[in-house]
């Protein structure tokens, strides 16, 4: 039985505009400093706009980077899961101009045509590029898409997941594929089923912040991750333990107490939390902890690092304070308590101090009915779950 430590990784210094001003040596550091903190596995973003600069044309130039980035990776012992369409990212939308109609709103990502086939080929070619690369874990189709554009049905969404995943599939061999999916895929009607997502992907994945979900105990929730888990199993029904692809939390500066502010989230004012970094770390010891001993397959952490204060005055940074400081390293390469309690963890993992118990049963209704309600059926099952752990 394993565990799979893994980091969701922008480069400090240059954040999502990695692939625009790519410095290899900074990625190379930067990757050789993931695997001394013994993370397994890195999740690196094609966004949309740089690789896809038009319908018919991928950037060959941000492919060739792609590869040296995967290559820098497994330099460092490390293994790559590239997410392909990457549109949602760190309190942004980036739409490529050519996806959107004469009014300026996006055109249907999951109908029309010319974009389906646009993303197909992205697939495809990143697919080729990367085929027989034993550093690839497996393929992400996309993050968190449905904040971009929700699909109109659960039949859109299922075509262009059954699309994107046949196209890898035919391109790069027997890779595991996956679908970056989060919280509202179990508590809201996006039409983006689990279980209807499970059917197509090799893996079930799930993205879990209390710091975005109303029905948490607070920012700093530490079994919202764990539940969301273990549930997301059982929505799937493949009987497969499912990955906590990303969770994690944004900090004050060094030394400065945790507290609230009010931060832009892709156009609405939400109260956040910087949490100090000693209560970071107690968070992420305590989810790690809670997705070991309820069967997760591992846990991604958000993110590798705090970004350079000269990104300040570029989108996303500039409007999402929050996603300045979410990394468990600093703007400055030092490391935040929390890098310790990952290496720790291994540590442990190694040693055979922690158990990784099997899924706890938390789904009491099929699928079907719990997607009648979702919201309801999630807080009701949430609220037995914590009755549950504090018992």
């Amino acid at each position: 039985m394993t565990f799979e430590l893994g980091i969701n990784y922008w480069p400090r210094r240059r954040a999502m505009y990695m692939w625009r001003e790519l410095d290899l040596a900074e990625v190379r550091d930067e990757m050789a400093h993931i695997a001394d903190m013994r993370f397994d596995v890195v999740r690196i973003f094609a966004l949309t706009e740089d690789f896809l600069p038009a319908p018919t044309k991928v950037a060959a130039d941000k492919v060739a980077q792609l590869v040296q980035v995967v290559q820098a990776a497994k330099d460092a012992k490390l293994r790559v899961v590239p997410t392909l369409i990457v549109l949602n990212m760190s309190g942004r939308i980036w739409w490529p101009p050519w996806m959107l109609n004469r009014d300026g709103r996006p055109r249907d990502l999951f109908s029309d045509p010319e974009l389906l086939k646009a993303q197909s080929l992205l697939a495809h070619t990143v697919g080729r590029a990367l085929a027989g690369d034993k550093a690839i874990r497996a393929f992400d189709l996309a993050n968190e898409i449905d904040d971009a554009q929700r699909p109109r049905t659960p039949e859109a969404a299922r075509f262009w997941a059954s699309l994107l995943a046949n196209t890898i599939r035919r391109a790069a061999g027997p890779i595991p594929i996956q679908v970056g999916t989060h919280l509202p895929s179990v508590t809201a009607d996006n039409n983006m089923r689990v279980d209807d997502l499970a059917s197509i992907a090799d893996e079930d994945v799930m993205h879990a912040y209390p710091l975005y979900y109303e029905g948490a105990r607070g920012f700093l929730d530490p079994e919202l991750v764990p539940f969301s888990c273990a549930l997301t199993s059982a929505l799937a029904g493949r009987g497969r333990a499912t990955l906590m692809q990303e969770f994690g939390l944004c900090t004050a500066a060094p030394g400065a107490a945790g507290h609230s502010i009010t931060d832009d989230f892709l156009g609405q004012r939400r109260t956040q939390y910087l949490a100090s970094e000693d209560e970071a770390a107690r968070y992420y010891l305590a989810v790690l902890d809670g997705l070991a001993s309820t069967g997760a397959a591992g846990a991604y952490a958000w993110c590798y690092a705090d970004y350079d204060a000269r990104l300040f005055d570029r989108p996303p940074l500039d409007t999402a304070v929050r996603e300045r400081t979410f990394g468990i390293v600093r703007a400055d390469g030092s490391e935040k308590p929390a890098a310790e309690v990952f290496r720790n963890f291994r540590k442990r993992w190694e040693a055979g101090g922690i158990i990784h118990a099997p899924i706890p049963r938390v789904l009491d209704v099929s699928a079907d009915e719990y997607y009648r309600a979702p919201r309801s059926h999630f807080d009701r099952l949430y609220a037995r779950w914590l009755t549950r752990t504090t018992s």
